[in-house]
């Protein structure tokens, strides 16, 4: 649909009045553009955040389905004559979860194999070839191949993996914020071993990660200044979880696991390994932007995503000190006392 400047100009308006918190009226512009320019993909998906903000996560899911036609959600579909899953009988079918998006994305959504498992189907999941042998531990996963390999895989039916909380018709009610991640059981004991030697025995064992892909669209709003955030630790000891800055020996997401499996308590801006952290089940703090990434549009301080990750949002597009001093006291409140 080819919107009219009064149409285009509203969604300029919603995108400024979500970035400087005033989602009363964002949400207002998507109640007149439904009315106005109901087939509008652009406006649907936009809806999509409000809606998950307002409490409906199957009427946010459905909405951001339309972002795929605007390129803005997703991927490509699979070249495949076989029908996406719409509630059929899934038992003795192959189904392919093709996973898409970022490497959050992914993680983020690999969960949802174990709900087409439990239908009776045998799911075989497509990601990233640096995600491969952590998906083939996850629940309902019977087998994993990459990307590239996916229109060669025999299934009955598929669904993008973004779409697949559409497609099972998820709610915050239904959604399942439990560990699905695990960590294989030698690179447990080599982390084991690397980060004994960065902490004493009392010390709380803190990771930090400040910013992820910078090729991410809406990479600068989740920027914050690293210096900033180690200073809130007050002293305490942290690795670094920056893979390509830390001089810890990080070579593939299995090092990210079992690093993470060491830690008490991970602080990160949203990120790929915001997700694997919690994910894991580990305790995660997440600083999010004041209009932050769909898992973490509900309000509040919890995610209905992850039963693990307490959440800091930013009051002010573009500064983060509040957000930072919160943190400072939770620290506090968390890990009181501090004597290196």
């Amino acid at each position: 649909m080819i919107l009219n400047q009064k149409h285009a100009d509203l969604l300029n308006e919603q995108v400024a009045a979500g970035l400087r918190g005033d989602f009363q009226r964002g949400w207002q512009i998507a109640e007149e553009l439904k009315s106005v320019a109901p087939l509008c993909r652009k406006a649907a998906f936009n809806r999509g955040w409000y809606e998950m903000n307002r409490g409906d996560l199957l009427a946010g899911l459905r909405c951001l389905d339309n972002g795929r036609w605007e390129k803005v959600f997703g991927d490509q579909p699979l070249p495949t004559t076989k029908p996406i899953y719409r509630n059929e009988d899934l038992r003795g079918k192959n189904l392919l979860l093709c996973g898409e998006g970022g490497l959050g994305d992914e993680i983020l959504n690999i969960r949802f194999a174990q709900n087409f498992a439990e239908k009776g189907a045998q799911v075989t999941v497509t990601c990233d070839p640096s995600l491969m042998s952590v998906f083939a531990r996850v629940p309902g996963v019977a087998s994993v191949v990459a990307h590239r390999a996916a229109p060669d895989v025999f299934h009955d039916y598929w669904v993008p993996a973004m779409s697949a909380g559409s497609v099972l018709n998820t709610t915050y009610e239904s959604l399942r914020g439990s560990t699905y991640l695990s960590v294989d059981r030698e690179y447990d004991r080599k982390w084991q071993q690397i980060v004994s030697t960065k902490f004493r025995s009392e010390d709380l064992k803190l990771g930090l990660r400040f910013y992820g892909n910078s090729n991410f669209e809406q990479d600068s709003l989740r920027r914050f200044s690293p210096e900033s955030l180690i200073q809130t630790l007050n002293g305490r000891p942290w690795v670094n979880l920056q893979k390509e800055e830390t001089d810890l020996p990080m070579q593939s997401w299995e090092d990210t696991l079992g690093l993470l499996n060491q830690l008490d308590l991970v602080i990160t801006s949203c990120t790929s390994v915001a997700h694997a952290s919690a994910a894991l089940g580990k305790e995660t703090w997440v600083l999010v932007p004041i209009m932050p990434y769909y898992p973490w549009a509900q309000p509040g301080s919890t995610s209905g995503w992850y039963n693990s990750v307490r959440i800091f949002r930013q009051k002010t597009i573009g500064s983060w000190q509040a957000v930072f001093a919160e943190v400072h006291e939770a620290l506090n409140e968390r890990n009181p006392y501090y004597d290196r």
